[in-house]
């Protein structure tokens, strides 16, 4: 490109009317045939390990150039060691913490999603009081259950919702006693309230 630059300048006198006449890339060609150099590259290489190999046998005369068909049996055989407990381990680095940070960092696996950090952030900002004008000494609890939670995750996620918000705002991360089955047991006890069938709907209605 710097070439076809040079050349349309060149041309033009300080104009760029490179391609207004059918001769002008008549370059691309010449590019071409200075392009094609590499074919002559064995040719070279074979020429310059001549003159090597015959140098050093003028060095040193019990030299003899290794033939490129070599038998195969005469390579060595690789040497093999035995077994250690290293050969049978996983070493992590910084995968221990890049993992868990895809919930906060979807993107980075190509999934077009906000974060843990951010859909709290949008959440807290719906509330009919805005998060900033709350009275003084009442602190705003987020209730954290989920199915996995990564040691140091309520750190995490407060530590990500305080950078969104503005200094100072009174917020506090409450983790469930049982964060793994605690949304199965409130199902499981929403489910046996009586209203539970007049607000769900049977399956052959999901299928319609």
């Amino acid at each position: 490109m710097r070439l076809l630059t040079t050349a349309a300048f060149d041309h033009g006198k300080g104009e760029d009317t490179f391609g207004a006449k059918d001769e002008d890339w008549q370059l691309y060609k010449l590019m071409s045939k200075d392009n094609n150099d590499d074919d002559e590259g064995p040719d070279v290489d074979e020429a310059e390990l001549a003159r090597l190999s015959s140098r050093l046998k003028e060095v040193d005369p019990t030299f003899v150039p290794k033939p490129d068909n070599a038998n195969p049996q005469s390579v060595e055989a690789p040497r093999f060691r035995p077994l250690t407990q290293e050969d049978f381990q996983i070493v992590f680095g910084i995968e221990r913490f890049r993992c868990p940070e895809i919930l906060f960092h979807p993107n980075w696996i190509g999934i077009d999603q906000a974060g843990l950090d951010d859909m709290t952030e949008v959440s807290l900002r719906r509330l009919p009081t805005k998060f900033q004008e709350l009275e003084e000494g009442l602190t705003s609890s987020i209730f954290m259950t989920v199915g996995s939670i990564f040691p140091g995750m309520s750190e995490r996620l407060e530590a990500g919702i305080r950078m969104k918000l503005l200094c100072g705002s009174p917020i506090r991360i409450a983790k469930a006693l049982d964060p793994i089955l605690d949304a199965w047991r409130g199902a499981s006890a929403y489910a046996a309230e009586s209203h539970f069938p007049t607000q769900t709907f049977s399956k052959e209605e999901y299928y319609e």
